[in-house]
């Protein structure tokens, strides 16, 4: 656990620190335990789940299938949700091909595109990508400063992102995290998915 904590400390230390910049033998510890996430109790685990009892020691044996898993069961949910919106991929502020090139990635495959959350690039299908459209446009987004840019390769906890970008401080079961290089403000179900999404479809 210690280890754990340490690494993700080493990968948030400063705005200008990025994924890239992650040893490559780290980056299956970093993908599993988000940067948000890491400091929560139990550490690593989405709320919703710590809340059903999961454990640190539950989340950190589970493969990819699990996390697959957690993440269909997600997505299943949250699709079938009553949404007044439709998802407009218009609102996302970094495309597909630009992700690629930042990250120095192969073209996505045909039918999936990339995204970038808290810092990392993850790989969508059609359901994955309408989710994270349905998750941007349902959460605010904060003010921030107009002399301040966004990085969105930095990946960084929420008291980073509160400090770094001048944001009220969060009140109970809220939560900050960038999307695409876009700053949004999320409920615990809404970070939860963002979350599921990011370490269940991880390309790094």
């Amino acid at each position: 656990m210690r280890r754990l904590i340490g690494t993700t400390a080493l990968a948030l230390a400063t705005p200008q620190l990025v994924i890239s910049d992650v040893p490559e033998d780290e980056l299956i510890t970093y993908s599993n335990c988000p940067p948000g996430l890491a400091k929560k109790d139990p550490p690593c685990v989405p709320p919703g789940l710590a809340r059903d009892g999961v454990t640190y020691d539950e989340w950190a044996s589970y493969g990819e299938d699990r996390y697959d898993e957690l993440w269909v069961d997600r997505r299943r949910d949250w699709l079938g949700s009553d949404f007044e919106v439709e998802p407009d991929p218009e609102l996302l502020l970094l495309r597909s091909d630009q992700i690629q090139r930042l990250f120095d990635l192969e073209p996505a495959p045909s039918g999936q595109r990339y995204a970038l959350i808290d810092g990392l690039p993850v790989l969508l299908d059609d359901e994955d990508y309408d989710s994270l459209l349905l998750v941007n446009q349902v959460s605010r987004v904060p003010n921030v400063p107009s002399d301040l840019r966004v990085a969105p390769t930095a990946a960084l906890t929420q008291d980073d992102l509160v400090n770094l970008y001048r944001l009220p401080q969060r009140g109970p079961d809220q939560n900050y995290a960038v999307v695409n290089g876009q700053l949004l403000q999320l409920d615990d179900s809404a970070y939860e998915t963002l979350q599921l999404i990011r370490i269940a479809r991880a390309v790094l």
